[in-house]
């Protein structure tokens, strides 16, 4: 396994709207490699994200420099109209129309329950499979791209995920106390596990889809933790090379809103919960991942 970085971008880094721009140019969508044209589906978990998800699809359909075959928006019961804004957007816009694709959950599934049910449908048949949230809390178009660019490094990866800890990111609007914890939660993994990954609970991500179908994910928690769980399968997957791009991080301005605390606690007793499974008991790291769900309620 090894950690790889495209090209380094500017050393001003600047606020995330003017690093935007930057990423949004015509000759970012020339770093598509070839192989991934028309090869990647997407999935979209959303919830009570109405205001902002058509300028989410819309990024991902028009300005991925042709990578996007599919985007699967996944409305996890959401009480605001997502799905209604969705069904309107596809009905007005013809090649949205014919890309993206809504999956209604009956009930709240948790935002867990929701990624594994997009990788369950996709992973089956898709080549290449990515996750990228509705909340514009990224720039959806200029992530998708700098993480598909990854893919024309040598070794060539399995899977790319995009850090908000690499050199590179950006995180001015992040919120200071949510970017604390990250920081320790990030050191708290690297010590309980021993791996290297600079973005410990990150969930935007692109892989080969026989990577995602490696990993044990059905049996992952169905909650917020899910990340965290499948970034430990992923990164102790001796056999996967794995690759990490700097990400522009904001805070959301819609959606669900969660304790930071509860989280925070939830994860730590996850995170015990493996390193006892790991380095007490002996176990595989893919049974002291799954081991650790009952945790991560």
């Amino acid at each position: 396994m090894s950690l790889l970085q495209p090209s380094a971008p500017p050393r001003r880094r600047g606020r995330f709207a003017r690093r935007a721009r930057v990423l949004h140019g015509t000759a970012r969508d020339a770093r598509v490699p070839f192989a991934l044209h028309r090869s990647v589906s997407v999935i979209v978990p959303a919830y009570n994200t109405a205001p902002v998800l058509p300028e989410v699809l819309s990024a991902l359909v028009h300005r991925t420099g042709g990578a996007v075959a599919e985007v699967i928006v996944i409305d996890n019961a959401s009480t605001d109209g997502t799905a209604d804004v969705v069904r309107e957007l596809m009905a007005s816009d013809p090649l949205i129309g014919v890309t993206v694709r809504l999956l209604e959950n009956p009930e709240n599934l948790g935002y867990g329950g929701s990624i594994k049910r997009g990788f369950a449908e996709l992973v089956p048949s898709a080549p290449f499979v990515a996750v990228i949230h509705s909340d514009q809390q990224c720039e959806a178009a200029a992530t998708l791209i700098d993480m598909a660019a990854a893919f024309a490094l040598e070794p060539e990866p399995d899977v790319v995920l995009a850090s908000r800890f690499r050199d590179g990111s950006v995180t001015d609007e992040y919120n200071l106390a949510r970017r604390l914890a990250n920081h320790f939660f990030n050191a708290f993994t690297r010590t309980i596990s021993g791996l290297r990954m600079s973005d410990a609970g990150t969930g935007i991500m692109l892989a080969r889809a026989g990577a995602i179908d490696r990993m044990p994910f059905m049996q992952l928690t169905s909650g917020y933790q899910f990340h965290p769980q499948l970034n430990l399968l992923i990164y102790g997957d001796p056999e996967l090379v794995v690759a990490e791009v700097p990400l522009c991080w904001r805070d959301a301005t819609v959606g669900v809103r969660f304790s930071l605390a509860g989280y925070a606690l939830t994860l730590t007793r996850m995170l015990l919960t493996f390193a006892w499974q790991r380095r007490v008991r002996r176990r595989p790291i893919g049974e002291a991942v799954v081991a650790t769900s009952r945790r991560a309620l």
